[in-house]
């Protein structure tokens, strides 16, 4: 986490580059296997289907790790760029290396280095990743849009897409985002069996999660204990944010500078139960719609 960076992109300071730290995130399903890249062609079939994750602004490519485990036991092959809003700042920002340049790049590098051309695709964004999400590919890509917007500037939303709001989003509040859902999305609340199905009786001999989602979902946590912004974020990243930065955190909010929920989070340290919603959800819809033919 390179407090330098965030302190370029939220005020403009130029820190010195020491002030920095690295963190261990444990896995969040078991060990962690490392292959070398020359060989990750033999990891997957060409058909296998490709999820992007693209993070949000003073994000990073580790924000949705935990997403990524579990869409990688399902047989998804998850990519997640970093880009150059992140605080992980592993690269030094450069004039005219954006979003709408690394994404398809990083698609390339896919079909080209792994060897995958099949046309499954899908990506998953939050925040700023919304607008990566709605901007990359056509309509045959599933798109997942978590605390950010739901439908380009135009209100066109193409495809399958599963868009995850709450009220308690401090940073991209629900109230902003309402009047941009386009009205061809079908909305449920956070009390619904499609969101939390464990919570309801099954058929018998039927399995959990059967219930299909429509082509375009609208999910509004609106319960009191509603995840924040960042509740969507792996707990690792949150904790190391929290070690890292929170004696930061009156400074930042005497200067007024936007914390992103950051203090929210430092009460609530609500993303293992918010992943615990989140993740299902997610799973299931990405597997309707790129892996229902199998």
């Amino acid at each position: 986490i390179s407090v330098r960076r965030i302190g370029q992109l939220l005020c403009g300071w130029n820190l010195p580059s020491f002030l920095q730290k690295s963190y261990d995130l444990s896995p969040f399903l078991g060990e962690y296997v490392v292959e070398d890249s020359e060989d990750a062609s033999m990891l997957s079939s060409a058909d296998a289907p490709v999820i992007v994750l693209a993070h949000g602004y003073l994000g990073s490519r580790f924000d949705m790790c935990h997403l990524a485990e579990c869409l990688a036991q399902e047989g998804f092959v998850c990519i997640s760029p970093e880009y150059p809003e992140s605080l992980a700042a592993s690269y030094e920002r450069m004039d005219g290396l954006e979003r709408s340049i690394i994404t398809p790049k990083v698609m390339e590098t896919v079909i080209e280095k792994l060897g995958i051309t099949g046309t499954r695709r899908g990506i998953v964004g939050h925040s700023l990743g919304c607008g990566t999400a709605i901007n990359t590919g056509d309509r045959s890509w599933a798109r997942v849009c978590i605390a950010g917007y739901a439908a380009n500037q135009g209100g066109q939303a193409d495809g399958a897409i599963l868009f995850i709001s709450s009220v308690n989003d401090g940073a991209v509040p629900l109230n902003r985002l309402r009047d941009r859902i386009p009205s061809d999305f079908v909305q449920f609340g956070d009390d619904s069996p499609l969101v939390r199905p464990m919570d309801f009786e099954v058929v018998q001999d039927s399995p959990p999660n059967q219930q299909q989602f429509p082509l375009k979902t609208a999910v509004i946590f609106e319960r009191r204990d509603a995840p924040n912004h960042i509740s969507f974020l792996s707990d690792g990243v949150n904790n190391a944010m929290i070690d890292l930065l929170s004696p930061l955190l009156p400074v930042a909010q005497a200067l007024k500078i936007p914390v992103l929920d950051f203090d929210k989070y430092k009460i609530s340290q609500d993303s293992a139960p918010t992943a615990e919603i989140v993740i299902p959800m997610v799973r299931s819809f990405l597997k309707q719609n790129l892996l229902s033919g199998e």
